[in-house]
């Protein structure tokens, strides 16, 4: 039972991007670090903008459009019109709010899925005390991902929230729709950046969106969360996109400086 439940939180701990590792009583324990991390995207963007300052992006999973945002400041900077999807009631409400103001932009209230009609949304609810700001963002269409967010804060960080993950874990349905609707909906032509924030999901909407149709010069996505991350790296590579990272997030990108890199070394 120890070996099975040891084993778990590594499982756990790594689907988040960490590993789990024993620390002897008489090695001091590494503080937490708070530097700053280069901004790739806004990097990318700015060089973009050079030639192409006419930007208009898609961003699904857009949350509250300023907790943990790689693009909010971004586009509350630039005169940019694009098209911000969120499924999470509580959250598009947020949304709206926090982007009062602005007629540049198009919120839509739903989520990404492989069909259209109404999927199952999953979430930790609102009313648990203790729990980290930015917990909530890990709701999702999977709920094994949700459990996993829990599971991980309580044994890995020691977070004292109940143990009983299933019972704090809700569900809402909520409007789905494909990419290509999405698109075909907002009647969109021109697509220069598309940022996903699903957790654990991005790769399978990457998988689902139309790049025969679509190619989006620049894409940012959650990389930490992916369960295939070589998997999605080759897959954009094979669609002629290269990959940098910066904090928990990569922008794959066209037409870019790269240098070749073999997964795992350092």
């Amino acid at each position: 039972m120890r070996v099975m439940l040891k084993q778990t939180v590594q499982n756990v701990a790594r689907s988040f991007g960490y590993q789990v590792s024993k620390i002897s009583e008489s090695v001091p324990k590494p503080e937490l670090l708070d530097y700053p991390c280069i901004d790739l995207l806004d990097l990318v963007m700015q060089d973009y903008m050079q030639q192409n300052p006419d930007i208009f992006f898609v961003q699904i999973g857009a949350h509250d459009g300023l907790s943990a945002d790689p693009a909010g400041r971004l586009i509350r900077r630039h005169p940019w019109r694009g098209i911000l999807v969120e499924p999470h009631p509580e959250s598009f409400k947020q949304l709206l709010e926090n982007y009062q103001g602005t007629d540049r932009l198009v919120f839509d209230q739903l989520a990404i899925g492989a069909e259209d009609g109404t999927a199952t949304f999953y979430s930790v609810r609102d009313d648990i005390p203790n729990l980290p700001f930015w917990l909530p963002q890990s709701a999702c269409l999977d709920r094994q991902h949700v459990w996993n967010s829990l599971y991980y804060w309580k044994y890995v960080k020691q977070l004292d929230i109940p143990a009983d993950f299933d019972s704090l874990i809700t569900e809402i349905p909520v409007p789905s729709l494909t990419m290509q609707s999405l698109l075909e909906k907002h009647q969109v032509t021109k697509l220069d950046l598309l940022v996903l924030a699903t957790p654990g999901f991005d790769f399978e909407i990457l998988k689902m969106f139309p790049f025969d149709q679509y190619k989006p010069p620049i894409i940012c996505f959650e990389y930490l969360c992916l369960k295939e991350r070589e998997a999605c790296l080759r897959f954009l590579s094979g669609l002629g996109y290269s990959v940098g990272r910066f904090a928990s997030r990569a922008v794959a990108c066209l037409d870019s400086p790269t240098i070749k890199w073999t997964i795992g070394e350092y």
